[in-house]
């Protein structure tokens, strides 16, 4: 298949199609970070502690990351408007349910349903990106995606603490409920999989997915890729959690102002993802920037953790700052298309994903029994607290993973474009 396959101009339609796409993974991303604002609440209410409500919270991330190489090789087969018109409504009503949960195992169960709906949401876009947008701004579009992505982290940090000041937690989730079952219908009725002039897919639907999947994983740069990916974004998992709580205990931030701080991390992703994605595309460079992201991360979260007396303009700053780190993502999934191309787009970018979503599955949980190992804990009507000194062990992980990524980087990435798929 030649070059001319892809796209060369930007539609008004592409750009809604691409809207509303980026608008499911947007409403996710509120969701999947309201744990962290609903820290307290949720401890008290579901009588959990840290380890119980890391588990919780991780259930998320466990179906996301399991179902990601499946929702890519569906994505290279069938309609992309019915998967995603079908995955927004089942997030949907896992938020419902978690919104009426009356224990650790209901919410448990609701979170791994909103995590397998989610499993859909970003590679679907790159998906439809990649049929709608021309080459040449598909990193821009990424980026883009990205950046829509991290607000709804900064809506889930900032609307919702507001909300919650004011209506029940459960009232909040069951209104987010009933606007994921209106941007579902708003998916089914505006979204098409690919332009009207391709009447036919590139790829049959005979295409060995097994065959796919291993040519995909004999590429090195998937591997290196991919714990890239994990370690970059991984940190940001993390903090959505148990942020809030650290920048209270730690810096002495009212639960207001550390929400905002926390924020700052979702507006540095939104921020510096099309940035990224622009520079990547103009200077066609990927790999240099990915480094510079790592190194970002790692002196923002050591001052984070070792430096306690900050103002807090400095706090907002450095949040920023792994905020601006964790944007190194957009391009590792670049990279991913650069060397795989059209055929495998979905599968590549599903198996990317799964690194990315799998820092949930391990640090969120991993975090909360390191926090529940700690002798400086105590517990007041219902709710566990811990001390500074366990946050900030805690939070050692996260500069642990941008040295990771700062070495792949730095040794085993390298730039690649694809001039011919076959």
């Amino acid at each position: 298949m030649s070059l001319n396959f892809y796209p060369q101009k930007i539609t008004s339609r592409a750009v809604i199609i691409f809207l509303l796409a980026a608008g499911f993974y947007l409403y996710e991303f509120i969701l999947q970070a309201a744990p962290g604002v609903m820290q307290n609440e949720l401890m008290q209410d579901l009588a959990v502690n840290a380890t119980n409500l890391g588990i919780i919270s991780g259930c998320f991330y466990v179906p996301c990351a399991l179902l990601q190489l499946p929702a890519g090789l569906l994505l290279d087969r069938y309609s992309t408007r019915i998967i995603l018109t079908t995955v927004c409504t089942c997030f949907a009503a896992g938020v419902l349910l978690f919104a009426h949960a009356r224990c650790a195992t209901t919410a448990s169960i609701a979170r791994f349903i909103m995590g397998g709906a989610a499993s859909c949401a970003f590679i679907s876009i790159l998906h439809l990106v990649t049929h709608w947008i021309p080459r040449n701004h598909f990193a821009l579009f990424v980026g883009l995606a990205e950046m829509l992505g991290a607000l709804g982290g900064l809506l889930g940090t900032t609307i919702l603490v507001r909300l919650l000041n004011h209506f029940n937690w459960r009232t909040v989730m069951g209104g987010f409920a009933y606007l994921g079952f209106i941007l579902a219908l708003l998916i089914v009725l505006l979204i098409r999989s690919q332009p009207p002039q391709i009447k036919k897919r590139a790829f049959p639907l005979t295409t060995n997915a097994m065959g796919d999947i291993r040519e995909i994983l004999r590429h090195r740069e998937t591997w290196f890729l991919g714990i890239y990916s994990f370690c970059i974004w991984a940190p940001v998992i993390g903090l959505s959690l148990w942020g809030v709580e650290f920048f209270i205990v730690v810096h002495g931030l009212t639960k207001y102002h550390a929400a905002y701080t926390m924020a700052a991390m979702w507006l540095g992703i939104a921020l510096a993802s099309p940035l990224l994605g622009w520079l990547s595309d103009y200077t066609g460079k990927r790999s240099l920037f990915m480094i510079l992201c790592a190194l970002i991360g790692n002196i923002s979260t050591l001052a984070m953790v070792f430096f306690v007396a900050l103002p807090e303009i400095a706090l907002i700053v450095l949040a920023l700052g792994v905020g601006f780190a964790s944007a190194g993502q957009t391009l590792a999934f670049v990279l991913i298309k650069d060397n795989h191309g059209l055929r495998r787009n979905g599968a590549a970018n599903g198996i990317n994903n799964t690194f990315v979503v799998a820092g949930g599955i391990l640090l969120q949980p991993l975090m909360g029994k390191i926090l529940d190992l700690h002798l400086g804990q105590s517990m007041h009507s219902g709710i566990h607290y811990y001390d500074a000194n366990a946050y900030k062990n805690v939070l050692l992980l996260l500069p642990l993973c941008y040295c990771i990524a700062t070495l792949i980087g730095s040794f085993f990435i390298r730039d690649k474009y694809i001039r011919t798929i076959t």
